[in-house]
C-alpha cells in the first residue's frame, strides 16, 4: 500500500503526535507499504523509514517557537514527485496548513482520502487568549473532517465529543499504544532521582509541553496546597519545554524542579525515577504521556475529562480530579504522597495496563482501516466549506 501522509508537526519536535506518527511511518515500513511524508521544514533531514519526504518551508511560530509554520501549497516540484510516487490513500493527520494542502490534493486528485483529529484547537484557544475564535474554529473542523471517508480519533471520550459537536458518523479509534520496553519502572536511578529532586520522599513528575493549553499553571498552584497538608517532604518536577515554562520559573515556588526536553532513554528514566504522575491537562485527546508514566509504574493524578478518561481507572491506576479544580488536585494527589503501599499497588495495576497496549496491534488495525478505505473506494463526500461553498 501507497500511503501519503500529511502533518503538521513531526520529529524531533518533541509531542505526542509527532511521536504516534514517526511510529506509524516505521510500522508501515516494516509491514511492506511505503510512506510519502509531508512536512514543515523542521530540520532538513529525511526520515530514513520514508520512501518519499517532502517538506515545505515556513517560520517559526511567534507565540509558539518549539513549531513551525508551512506554506500552504506543495509547489510544481513536490506535485510532481508526489504524483510519480502515485499514492493509493492519503492520510491528513493535522487540520492546520499541511493538512489542508493533502486535503485538498487527495480530493482534487480523486484519491480516497483519510484524517485524523488529534488536538484540541477549540480549547486551545482559551489559552492564547482567543477563545473568540471557538465557534469558528469548531466550524472550519468540521468542514476539515467531513471530506473524509473516515477520521480516526484516539480515544472514546473525544469520539463522543465530536458526535456531540455534529461531525460526521465516519469516526473509527485509532487508540495509541505504548513501549513498555522503553518505559519501564526497571530504569528507575537513586542517583537521577537525587539530582532531580533532592532529597525528596515523594516526587511527583509532570511530563510534557510546559505551555497554557496544558494548564501547567493549575499543578504549581496546587503543589504548596500538597506541602501544608503532608509531613513528607514532596518535590514536583516538570519535564519539557514550552512558551510557559519561564513564567513558571517566576513563581520560585520551592522544591520544584525544571529538568528541560528529554529524549529516549533519558526521559524514560526520568519517568521511572518519580513517584507518581500528576497532569493537570483538561485538553487532552488521549494523553500519550499518561500511558508512558503509566508504563513506568507511576499512578497518575489527571483530569475527569478527555482522552485520558479511557486510560486511567479511578481507585485502581490513580485518581481523576474535577478539570480545573485546584483543590481537588491537591486532595487527589495527597492520597498517593500519603500512602505508600497505595502508591506500590497502583504501580503495579499502572505498569500492567500499560502492558496491555501494543503500538503493533494498533497500527496493525490502522493499516487494515486503510485497506477496508482502499476496497471500498468510496462514492465522493460531500465536502463544504464553512460558508457552504465548494472546496
Amino acid at each position: 500500500m501507497r500511503i501519503a501522509l500529511f502533518t503538521d508537526t513531526f520529529l524531533p519536535t518533541l509531542n505526542g503526535v509527532a511521536r504516534a506518527l514517526g511510529l506509524l511511518i516505521d510500522h508501515a515500513h516494516r509491514a511492506g507499504h511505503e510512506v510519502a511524508l509531508v512536512t514543515p521544514d523542521i530540520d532538513g533531514q529525511d526520515w530514513p523509514e520514508a520512501a518519499l519526504h517532502l517538506r515545505l518551508p515556513g517560520p517559526e511560530l511567534p507565540f509558539y517557537r518549539e513549531l513551525r509554520a508551512a506554506r500552504p501549497w506543495l509547489g510544481a516540484s513536490n506535485r510532481q514527485r508526489l504524483a510519480d510516487f502515485d499514492p493509493q490513500i492519503v492520510h491528513s493527520a493535522t487540520e492546520a496548513l499541511v493538512g489542508m494542502v493533502g486535503r485538498r490534493w487527495a480530493l482534487r486528485n480523486g484519491v480516497p482520502f483519510v484524517s485524523s483529529y488529534c488536538t484540541n484547537f477549540a480549547d486551545y484557544m482559551a489559552g492564547y487568549r482567543m477563545g473568540f475564535l471557538e465557534g469558528t474554529v469548531w466550524s472550519t473542523l468540521r468542514w476539515f473532517h467531513g471530506g473524509a471517508h473516515t477520521t480516526f480519533c484516539p480515544s472514546n471520550a473525544t469520539l463522543e465529543d465530536l458526535a456531540g459537536r455534529g461531525f460526521h458518523d465516519r469516526m473509527k479509534i485509532w487508540g495509541r499504544g505504548v513501549d513498555a520496553e522503553l518505559f519501564n519502572p526497571g530504569r528507575r536511578s537513586e542517583e537521577l532521582r537525587k539530582a532531580m529532586a533532592g532529597g525528596a520522599d515523594v516526587v511527583l513528575a509532570y511530563v510534557g509541553r510546559i505551555a497554557p493549553e496544558k494548564r501547567v499553571e493549575l499543578l504549581i498552584e496546587a503543589f504548596p496546597l500538597i506541602q501544608a497538608r503532608t509531613s513528607k517532604k514532596v518535590a514536583l518536577v516538570y519535564v519539557g519545554g514550552g512558551p510557559a515554562l519561564e513564567s513558571l520559573r517566576a513563581r520560585k515556588v520551592p522544591d520544584v524542579h525544571f529538568a528541560g526536553y528529554r529524549r529516549g532513554e533519558d526521559l524514560a528514566a526520568h519517568y521511572a525515577s518519580a513517584d507518581a504522575f500528576v497532569f493537570p491537562s483538561d485538553t487532552e485527546t488521549f494523553g500519550q504521556v499518561v500511558t508512558e508514566a503509566m508504563s513506568s509504574g507511576l499512578p497518575v493524578v489527571a483530569p475527569a475529562r478527555g482522552g485520558v478518561v479511557d486510560t486511567v481507572i479511578p481507585g485502581e491506576t490513580g485518581y481523576l480530579f474535577a478539570p480545573g479544580n485546584v483543590e481537588d488536585i491537591a486532595d487527589q494527589a495527597l492520597k498517593l504522597v500519603e500512602d505508600d503501599e497505595l502508591r506500590a499497588r497502583m504501580s503495579e495495576r499502572a505498569r500492567k495496563e500499560a502492558e496491555a497496549r501494543s503500538w503493533a496491534d494498533i497500527f496493525r488495525r490502522l493499516f487494515d482501516d486503510y485497506a477496508e478505505t482502499l476496497l471500498a473506494r468510496h462514492t465522493s463526500v460531500t465536502a463544504g466549506t464553512p460558508d457552504g461553498a465548494v472546496a
